[in-house]
């Protein structure tokens, strides 16, 4: 438990960073750049995860579920990751080159070679292994690296509408860096190179079955931003769709840090034949999952109207409408993350991800196509909420035939009634402050207050739990 927490503390830090940094770049790329400029790289980079994704084939969660199997016998561990890496290694190579046949035959090709680092860097990255031991020091520190780098880049160099060269460089290079530097610090737990394909068709088809699932997610993560380049022609939609997807990611930072500690330890016990610490495990993060992504999901509905214009500036009002109505996937995603990422994943049930990735694809791409051509981002917001819900709902069904999920149905009809009784106080705040900037803080803090004050009345068990042994540690501190 002890490794657990520090994980679960590590990547919280980072989710933090990863929180921040957006926050922070968004409103100044916004107005140095403009939405045809950041329309451009959004294009750019859901092209590269797109290619990515496919060409890796699903290795990075199988890698880190077989590195969670055997990471107790340094000789296995060692083999393991060898074989795996070079399965990387040569579909990786196969990527990047067709990345680049696409990328100088595009309007965009400058863009698509000065972010080749990004790709790049996936297909070298060692960061799986550090996932599956359960060493996430390495990663984070990996990732914090790349993230303040970058930052301080941008600031540095980005003035005009002429710099997304930069921009492009900055975010491709500084990831091939620091990818370079975990090689280095991966080295004395697996050795030297050593290119070996023993066990390639293994490792080949258990991946195929993490890809799959893999692919059908592209079809509403990145696929929408290049079906509205091409059936809407109109780059700023892109723009617009791609801000409010990356705002309403921000608030799921603080929840996929669950996912990623999980699912390795997930793994672990399911080897182990540990189903009852698997089902208290589940259930326990279901829990905090709602009881953070309800409040998040009602109340960034709230404030979208007044923090997107001095936030990102007017060229942007139309993203305040795409985050409203892409606003519920905070809550699909969230528990998405619990049956798929940790659970379905960790326990080697890709046929359960299949059914629900593949269904929600299909349903996104038909929506979209249906709907881009006439309503742009609009039609991409709908098709994606659609499509989660679809997916979850699949996933849920199936989960609920091995673990009993009724207590975190009930824990989401509870937080979602104390998240509409903050959102009611906070809809009535808008209406005494008009202020921008004021009245955006006044509705976090004090729906923030009121949301909390709502779990101490109801005696929620999380809360209390959690109060309980903050007062404990405190205690233990004042005696020293």
């Amino acid at each position: 438990m002890g490794k657990l927490i520090s994980n679960y503390i590590y990547n919280f830090l980072y989710q933090i960073v990863v929180l921040l940094v957006p926050l922070i770049l968004s409103p100044f790329l916004a107005r140095k750049l403009g939405a045809d400029n950041l329309g451009i790289y959004s294009y750019v980079y859901s092209t590269c995860a797109v290619i990515s994704t496919i060409s890796l084939i699903g290795t990075y969660n199988y890698g880190a579920r077989q590195i969670a199997y055997i990471r107790d016998n340094p000789t296995d561990l060692k083999r393991v990751y060898w074989e795996i890496f070079n399965l990387r290694l040569i579909f990786g190579l196969i990527g990047i080159f067709v990345y680049f046949i696409i990328g100088c035959n595009s309007d965009y090709n400058l863009y698509f070679v000065l972010f080749s680092g990004w790709l790049i860097a996936g297909v070298f990255d060692p960061s799986w292994m550090f996932v599956g031991t359960e060493n996430m020091k390495p990663t984070v520190f990996k990732n914090l690296a790349v993230k303040i780098i970058s930052v301080i880049l941008i600031f540095i160099t980005i003035s005009s509408k002429n710099d997304l060269w930069k921009y492009s460089l900055i975010m491709g290079g500084t990831m091939l860096i620091s990818t370079v530097v975990l090689l280095f610090q991966v080295t004395p737990y697996v050795g030297h190179p050593c290119f070996r394909l023993t066990n390639f068709k293994k490792h080949f088809f258990g991946s195929l079955n993490l890809f799959l699932p893999q692919v059908a997610t592209l079809f509403y993560l990145q696929v929408d931003k290049i079906m509205i380049k091409i059936l809407y022609s109109d780059i700023n939609q892109v723009s617009f769709y791609d801000q409010s997807e990356k705002i309403v990611t921000i608030p799921l930072t603080f929840i996929t840090v669950l996912s990623t500690v999980m699912m390795p330890r997930i793994a672990n016990e399911f080897a182990n034949k540990n189903y009852e610490r698997i089902e208290r495990l589940i259930l326990s993060v279901g829990k905090l999952s709602l009881l953070l992504s309800c409040p998040m999901m009602v109340g960034i509905f709230c404030i979208a109207d007044n923090f997107i214009p001095w936030y990102l500036g007017t060229e942007f009002i139309q993203t305040a409408l795409a985050i409203k109505i892409i606003c519920p996937i905070i809550i699909s995603n969230s528990m998405a993350g619990l049956s798929g990422n940790q659970y379905f994943t960790a326990t080697n049930q890709i046929n359960i991800l299949m059914k629900a990735y593949v269904s929600a694809a299909v349903t996104n791409v038909l929506v979209n196509a249906l709907l881009i051509p006439q309503y742009g981002f609009v039609g991409a917001a709908v098709a994606t909420v659609i499509s989660s819900y679809i997916s979850v709902g699949i996933q849920y069904y199936y989960l609920n035939k091995q673990v009993n999920v009724s207590a975190i149905v009930k824990d989401l009809i509870k937080y979602l009634l104390l998240s509409f009784v903050m959102g009611a106080f906070i809809m009535m705040l808008n209406i005494v402050i008009t202020d921008g900037v004021i009245e955006t803080f006044a509705d976090i803090l004090i729906g923030g207050l009121v949301y909390f004050v709502l779990l101490v009345i109801t005696k929620d068990t999380m809360l209390m739990s959690f109060l309980k042994k903050a007062k404990k540690f405190v205690k233990r501190g004042v005696n020293k």
